[in-house]
């Protein structure tokens, strides 16, 4: 379990219990994801510069297929990096608890202002 993610329920008494959230995805899989996107933009560039070579040799069908596949990596290297800054989402609202179980009040991240909380 991911000690980043708090979830907030409360006991039979009304009291409020912290525990753990399972983050959506793993680590590994944002990684995966971003090596992905680098390594889809790199073969662009290499696709780019083939592109280049066949239309100053004079290659036209090779510099078709080269100018298709730069656009194809590039389309494919952006909808991956798009993919997991998307994943991350909004943050979940800080939630202070003060010494009085009968009061919760969320934190606004930004400009630290308390308002009373809403489940």
């Amino acid at each position: 379990m991911n000690a980043d993610t708090p979830t907030h329920r409360h006991d039979d008494k009304g009291l409020e219990i912290m525990s753990e959230k399972k983050a959506r995805s793993s680590r590994w899989v944002k990684d995966a994801e971003n090596r992905t996107a680098i390594v889809l933009l790199m073969g662009t560039v290499v696709a780019a510069g083939l592109f280049l070579t066949a239309l100053g040799g004079g290659f036209e069908g090779w510099a078709v297929i080269a100018g298709v596949a730069a656009v194809v990596l590039l389309a494919g290297g952006l909808l991956s990096l798009r993919a997991s800054v998307r994943e991350k989402g909004a943050p979940e609202p800080v939630v202070y608890h003060p010494d009085s179980p009968d009061v919760v009040l969320d934190v606004d991240r930004e400009t630290g202002k308390r308002s009373p909380h809403k489940d």
